[in-house]
Order: C-alpha cells, then sequence, then structure tokens
C-alpha cells in the first residue's frame, strides 16, 4: 500500500508541531510499518485549485489518496461572512 496525502498544512503540519512531536505523515508512516509507504504531496498554505499541481506529483505506485482541502480558500472568503 501507498498513501499519498494531498491538501494543505492539516496534513502538510510539520512546521506546527513541536520538536518532540511527529507530524502527519510520519505518523501515518509509523501506523502502516514498513512493508507500506506514506509520502508527503500536500503543501502548507494551498486552496483548491493548487490540487491538480498536488495531483501531477503523486507517484506510479499509489494506492490510495487522502485529501484535506479547502481552509484556506474559506479564509479568504471570511469578509464576506457575517460575523457580527
Amino acid at each position: 500500500m501507498h498513501v499519498v496525502l494531498l491538501g494543505d498544512s492539516i496534513l502538510d503540519n510539520k512546521t506546527y508541531v513541536q520538536p518532540n512531536e511527529k507530524d502527519v505523515c510520519t505518523q501515518l508512516g509509523d501506523v502502516l510499518g514498513a512493508e507500506h509507504r506514506a509520502t508527503l504531496c500536500a503543501i502548507d498554505g494551498s486552496m483548491i485549485y493548487d490540487v491538480d499541481r498536488q495531483l501531477a506529483r503523486i507517484p506510479e505506485d499509489t494506492t490510495h489518496l487522502i485529501v484535506s482541502m479547502g481552509g484556506n480558500d474559506l479564509i479568504n472568503q471570511m469578509a464576506y461572512l457575517d460575523v457580527t
């Protein structure tokens, strides 16, 4: 099995974890074990329109995709929400 992570900082979170903590991709690799692989194609700060570029980078032997995307798109739309 080869799991590939696509999306934004929810999956590309290495910058946000403490030095003694593991990022999402490392944790997934630990769970999958030595017989399987996890590859990070997600990029912190990405938006929905960036998924195409991430898909172009997935390895040929990918068996599973995990996608977490949209948070940055929502942040850019917050001005349109009435939060009073």
